[in-house]
């Protein structure tokens, strides 16, 4: 039986060991599917900038309470919003990947991340469905999916489907042959 490296202690299952360990690429990306959303982005942040200027421009009324000088300010959250959306996600993004490592074993995949002292260790079981997109930023390494429903104002339940896995890594060939093998021995 291998013994669990330091800091694995209690995380990993008797028969378990771990067959690779990495990180995200911490580069800003830019992926075909943000662009509707950065283009609303920059609609919504040209409304704000709109907004501010007719509101800064009328002036407040005559005898106004002092609340209608801060009139124009009112559309600041708006444009944040916006700028985000257009362009603050991808280095929210990259900033995220920069602390998150990957940890493969012969069952699991590991995900864990640190944020602004905020730590989240997440595993899920490996699947038949590996799937290996390669691009000149890096391998994602996709092995499992997760279900998670929203409600809309209506009250309408919609179910999204999203996949987990190792983004933007240097060797992703490696891991996904990695991963095929420990399938294969799992299901032995």
């Amino acid at each position: 039986m291998p013994k669990a490296p330091p800091g694995w202690a209690g995380l990993l299952d008797d028969d378990e060991e771990i067959l690779w360990q990495g990180r995200a690429s911490g580069a800003i990306t830019f992926r075909g599917r943000d662009i509707f959303q950065s283009l609303f982005g920059l609609f919504f942040a040209g409304f704000a900038i709109f907004w501010i200027s007719m509101a800064s421009s009328m002036g407040p009324p005559r005898n106004a309470p002092a609340i209608f000088h801060f009139f124009p300010l009112f559309g600041l959250p708006f444009l944040a919003i916006g700028l985000h959306l257009a362009f603050g996600k991808y280095f929210w993004d990259a900033y995220v990947r920069r602390h998150t490592n990957y940890t493969l074993t012969n069952q699991r995949g590991f995900i864990a991340t640190e944020v602004f002292g905020n730590r989240k260790l997440k595993s899920y079981p490996l699947t038949d469905n590996l799937v290996l997109e390669q691009s000149a930023r890096g391998d994602t390494l996709w092995f499992a999916s997760e279900n998670f429903t929203r409600r809309n104002k209506n009250g309408l339940k919609r179910t999204y489907t999203r996949r987990i896995g190792f983004e933007l890594i240097e060797d992703g060939a490696q891991v996904m042959g990695l991963a095929r093998k420990a399938l294969k021995e799992h299901a032995k």
